[in-house]
């Protein structure tokens, strides 16, 4: 079940891949970042950096390009004068949203053809998976900052 899960991932992040292409929305690294920032908030760009397993200096261009959009600010660190954090704003988490509702469309699509039931133990197995993967990790606030 395992290896059958871990299958299903490469096919998620082509699904992915071509609702930011469809979108015109350049690299999925670039979303990658927008996720993030939309479900941990405002963090540190190091972080991000570690997070999307890149170097320091590609996350600076990416939030760089980021910013120049409006997608994200930077803003000072609560914690500490010194530091600055990188938040998602209102336009990120609309681009982000946009995206996501271009990735939905196309599931909508692929699930059309199953059978009642078929959906019904999706549902269930979804469900499941949520309550494993996601739920645990959720916990923590998001917040956006303007």
């Amino acid at each position: 079940m395992a290896k059958q899960i871990l299958g299903i991932v490469p096919w998620f992040g082509q699904l992915w891949s071509s609702a930011v292409r469809e979108a015109g929305g350049g690299s999925i690294g670039r979303y990658k970042v927008l996720g993030i920032l939309s479900g941990k908030g405002p963090i540190r760009a190091g972080e991000l950096a570690t997070l999307c397993a890149s170097s320091p200096s590609a996350m600076s261009e990416v939030i760089e390009g980021l910013s120049a959009e409006g997608l994200v600010r930077r803003v000072d660190d609560p914690t500490d004068r010194r530091a600055v954090v990188v938040a998602l704003t209102e336009e990120g988490e609309a681009e982000l949203e946009r995206v996501g509702e271009l990735m939905n469309a196309a599931l909508v699509r692929l699930f059309e053809g199953l059978t009642a039931d078929q959906r019904s133990r999706l549902r269930s197995a979804v469900a499941d998976l949520n309550a494993i993967l996601i739920e645990p990790s959720a916990k923590k606030e998001t917040r956006i900052v303007r």
